[in-house]
């Protein structure tokens, strides 16, 4: 794993870089906000929270809430020393199911999940 290089690769995503659906731009306005400590152990692998690799589908709207079952993040160089990680109810692991990136050298990619997070109907239609 190379945190720094994952923090670079991060910080050139601007988020109009994101799928710009309003299931994916949901999840950006509330997972930081929703999931602190999973954005802070993201961030200690160099992965920006807001900036996901892959969104899943999440459910149906229910109550005003969605889940979304499994958020991808690329991490750069080889997964050597990552370790499965339990935060809370949010599971992260090692996937190797995921599209292919255009990132140019090593990388891979982890899920996490399942995430419970609030629909912004005051931003986005749930169609």
């Amino acid at each position: 794993m190379d945190i720094e290089k994952t923090r670079a690769y991060y910080a050139g995503i601007k988020r109009e870089d994101i799928c710009g659906c309003p299931y994916c731009q949901n999840l950006i306005d509330e997972i930081k906000r929703s999931y602190p400590d999973v954005a802070e152990y993201l961030l200690s692998l160099g992965v920006d929270i807001e900036r996901p690799f892959e969104v899943l589908l999440p459910s149906d709207p229910e109550n005003g809430y969605m889940d979304y079952y499994g958020v991808q993040y690329l991490i750069t160089g080889e997964p050597g020393d990552f370790e499965d990680t339990q935060i809370g109810d949010i599971s992260i692991y090692l996937t190797e199911h995921h599209p292919c990136a255009t990132y140019k050298g090593e990388y891979y990619v982890i899920e996490a999940g399942t995430f419970h997070i609030k629909c912004r109907y005051d931003k986005y239609s749930f169609d």
